[in-house]
């Protein structure tokens, strides 16, 4: 019995795989064998011909004996080439100035130009999960189909082993890009919050600042306002109006100095300077409580005004702080909200993931069809992101009438009409 496949722990899309050899492979193979120093012998030579012909038949526009250049990696496919060869193939013989059709020598002649001049590790297929499962699937069917149920046994414990640890990596891989991502949104959110803390931070301090220097300013204003003052004061000539008695005095004075009464007269002027010392005495006295007054009504005043404008900053200051504790509390619970629906969906996409995974595990051909004729990078995307196209339904282009076709009795708003 022949032995089962090798089994390797490869990653999604990753290693290589010993596939059927090329055209210079063969070719040296050819030259071991038979110490020739050409290619393969005649016979097996021209029998390869035959049976590439024959294939070459089945894919022949309108007997025309040359192929339609999209339909080639299709027929380099059925060739049992990889797929990717039949599009590089058909990307060749699509180029400038290319034909829409090519005859079957320039397709085989492309065709070993193509695997010839590929780098070496190209001769070798990708490995893949799909791939080993598909080998595993096939090995237990040949095994079941000879009889060898021991092997089958194997080969199935081997199938089941490889897939569900391909199972739990893929999940795994998932959980991990989406916790990135979820990393990704909260450093963003982290830094968003910073900005924001930065930004009201400048502003409180711009405001404090602004406070600041009206305060100063008032206080100068005052402290000008009071220097004022106090110079018109000093400034202010000293009036005294003498009283009626002081008065009576100097006219009794002088009446007396014009008798000659002259000790009488001085007794009068003395008794009136001491009543006149009395009563500028008085007058100052008054007049320094009038100033003073006027300053502590002024003082009061400024004090007023000062502590007004203290009130209104502090009323302010506290008016922001409101305000960016409301928009602090709004922006920590828009970023709760957005990591509670970036959750959800995560969820959802999980799940999608791990029905895709499950179905690219359980339908390895299918899948490996699918990756075959789309980029292996966009399938990966698309099964982490849990939108998978559906396997299973791969699209076949099977025989069909020519392009430009046209029923014997002509078509009429859309209908075919019957021929005579």
């Amino acid at each position: 019995s022949s032995p089962a496949p090798e089994l390797e722990t490869a990653p999604f899309l990753s290693t290589a795989w010993p596939r059927g050899r090329c055209w210079g492979e063969r070719r040296r193979r050819y030259r071991m064998a038979d110490g020739q120093k050409g290619g393969p012998p005649p016979e097996e030579y021209q029998t390869q011909i035959s049976s590439i012909q024959q294939i070459f038949a089945k894919f022949d526009h309108e007997s025309t004996g040359k192929v339609k250049v999209d339909r080639i990696p299709e027929l380099i496919a059925v060739l049992g080439r990889d797929f990717r060869i039949g599009r590089e193939v058909a990307r060749q013989l699509a180029g400038p100035g290319g034909a829409d059709l090519v005859s079957f020598e320039e397709v085989v002649q492309t065709l070993k130009k193509v695997e010839e001049s590929g780098p070496p590790d190209q001769d070798m297929e990708t490995t893949t999960p799909l791939t080993l499962l598909k080998r595993l699937h096939s090995y237990r069917k040949n095994c079941e189909g000879n009889g060898e149920y021991v092997e089958a046994q194997k080969a199935r414990r081997k199938y089941e082993e490889l897939r569900a640890k391909e199972e739990k990596r893929q999940k795994r891989l998932v959980e991990q890009a989406q916790q990135h991502e979820m990393n990704e949104v909260e450093q963003a959110q982290k830094q968003q919050f910073l900005g924001f803390s930065a930004a009201w931070d400048k502003y409180m301090a711009d405001y404090e600042s602004t406070a600041y220097m009206s305060l100063e300013r008032l206080k100068e204003q005052h402290s000008g306002e009071f220097s004022g003052f106090q110079e018109k004061l000093r400034n202010q000539p000293n009036r005294v109006k003498s009283s009626r008695e002081l008065l009576e005095l100097r006219r009794k004075q002088e009446a007396l100095a014009k008798l000659g009464k002259y000790e009488e007269a001085w007794k009068v002027k003395e008794a009136g300077d001491h009543l006149e010392e009395w009563e500028m005495a008085r007058a100052a006295s008054l007049m320094n409580d009038s100033a003073r007054r006027q300053e502590e009504r002024t003082a009061r005043q400024q004090e007023k005004a000062l502590a007004a404008l203290l009130k209104r900053i502090q009323r302010d200051r506290g008016e922001q702080i409101r305000h960016r504790q409301l928009d602090s509390q709004r922006l920590i619970q828009r970023n709760k909200n957005l990591k509670v629906d970036l959750a959800k969906k995560q969820h959802l996409e999980f799940q999608r993931a791990e029905a895709a995974i499950k179905s690219i595990m359980s339908q390895p051909e299918h899948a490996q069809r699918l990756l075959d004729e789309n980029d292996p990078a966009y399938v990966a995307r698309s099964a982490a992101m849990g939108e998978l196209p559906a396997l299973g339904k791969i699209k076949w282009k099977g025989p069909c009438l020519p392009e430009k076709y046209i029923p014997p009795g002509g078509v009429s708003k859309g209908m075919v009409r019957r021929a005579g």
